[in-house]
């Protein structure tokens, strides 16, 4: 069910299914995973950024967030890739773990998201256990953690913990401390604030005609202008020489 191929040379995981109750049981199975989202931004930032290209090489599964990454993944492989979504993930796996009072954490963004995003949850999931919340203080480049703040994490018991520090630097702390942790640890970016109501989701239609990357820019457009501009333009080139190669 989960094929890693290579989408311009960094690893991906490929999925013919949207079938998320089956994804989260399929991710519950295996203990201390390693779960990230690759949009077009990560794809193309990973060509460049070792660190970031070796966490993705690292990690237990990389789903395609984003239909132009499946797009990618069907045109190298042949065959029908879907796009798993951070979002979606999340709230399939929050919804698995209350069923199996199984414990959930999340790190990352602002107290005021946290605050949404727990009030939300635990109001749309009953039975929902969140054992551990953090937001830690911005830091500049990679995000460092004290043992003590680690041993909180491992101490809270804890099977799901969802990381939103955004791209590259959730990646980059998950694949820096994930074996030093007992729980799966998923890199969700934006998710926090789009569950927690804080900040409004792309529509779905736009989404699946791969045009959320425009809503965002509207939206916010001296956050994402810079990001857009740059990694879709190398995207659509690759993407280009790609087709007239005929691969």
């Amino acid at each position: 069910m989960l094929d890693h191929i290579a989408t311009f040379g960094i690893k991906t995981t490929l999925v013919e299914t949207r079938d998320f109750a089956t994804l989260a049981s399929v991710l519950a199975v295996n203990p201390n995973q390693s779960v990230y989202f690759c949009n077009v931004h990560m794809l193309m930032l990973a060509q460049e950024d070792q660190t970031l290209s070796s966490a993705m090489e690292n990690a237990d599964v990389v789903f395609a967030d984003g239909v132009p990454v499946a797009w990618l993944q069907s045109r190298i492989s042949g065959r029908d890739a879907k796009v798993i979504r951070g979002y979606e993930m999340m709230l399939a796996i929050c919804k698995r773990a209350a069923m199996h009072e199984e414990k959930v954490g999340f790190i990352g963004s602002t107290q005021n998201v946290m605050n949404g995003l727990v009030s939300n949850l635990t109001e749309q999931i009953e039975g929902l256990s969140i054992a551990y919340q953090c937001c830690p203080a911005f830091m500049q480049g990679e995000l460092t953690s004290t043992q003590a703040e680690l041993d909180e994490i491992k101490e809270s018991g804890i099977k799901w913990l969802f990381v939103g520090l955004g791209c590259p630097k959730q990646e980059k702390w998950i694949a820096k401390y994930s074996n030093e942790l007992n729980c799966n640890i998923l890199g969700v970016g934006a998710a926090f604030d789009w569950l927690s109501g804080k900040v409004n989701k792309p529509p779905d239609w736009m989404e699946r005609f791969a045009l959320g990357w425009l809503y965002r820019l509207v939206n916010n457009p001296s956050r994402m202008w810079h990001r857009y501009v740059t990694y879709n333009t190398k995207f659509i080139l690759r993407s280009s020489r790609m087709l007239l190669r005929g691969k």
